[in-house]
């Protein structure tokens, strides 16, 4: 969908506006909001960034307050590259929004990182392993805030 960007805070943003162009993405808790998702991913040996199309397949289950889901792809298909290194996943929030609950959940963490932005495009970044949110300032991303392990569900 979108690459090469020499960083992840070149890239996010970008991202952001590509997605919220998308039928729904902007919508708020609406039925018709919704949410979507996708990888970050480098080819090769390169060091640039890369981010897959965004997947609409929601969660079955319905969510409280008609909040959204979107289930993350497990891989990327990209003729262009030898191998794939995912570096992290992505979704957007139809509403304006940080990370949910279910968004910081050990369970639910498959890569190194997690990447979320809302319909202004507020950018926010999980460290799974620092148990740290970062937000896209300035062209940087700063620590706001530490996840619990109540938080992270253990």
């Amino acid at each position: 969908m979108l690459g090469p960007h020499d960083s992840l805070t070149a890239l996010a943003p970008r991202l952001c506006e590509a997605v919220r162009q998308l039928p729904g993405a902007t919508a708020g808790n609406r039925r018709e909001g919704q949410e979507y998702c996708g990888l970050i991913y480098q080819r090769d040996a390169d060091p640039a960034f890369f981010a897959s199309q965004p997947s609409s397949i929601s969660s079955p289950r319905q969510l409280p307050g008609g909040r959204k889901s979107c289930s993350v792809p497990a891989t990327v298909s990209d003729p262009e590259a030898r191998s794939i290194r995912i570096f992290a996943d992505y979704h957007s929030h139809p509403a304006i929004t940080t990370f949910s609950n279910e968004d910081l959940q050990a369970a639910r963490q498959r890569f190194y990182f997690r990447v979320m932005f809302n319909p202004i495009c507020e950018v926010y970044l999980y460290d799974f392993q620092e148990r740290t949110v970062y937000e896209l300032q300035d062209g940087e991303f700063k620590a706001t805030r530490k996840i619990t392990d109540d938080r992270r569900g253990e």
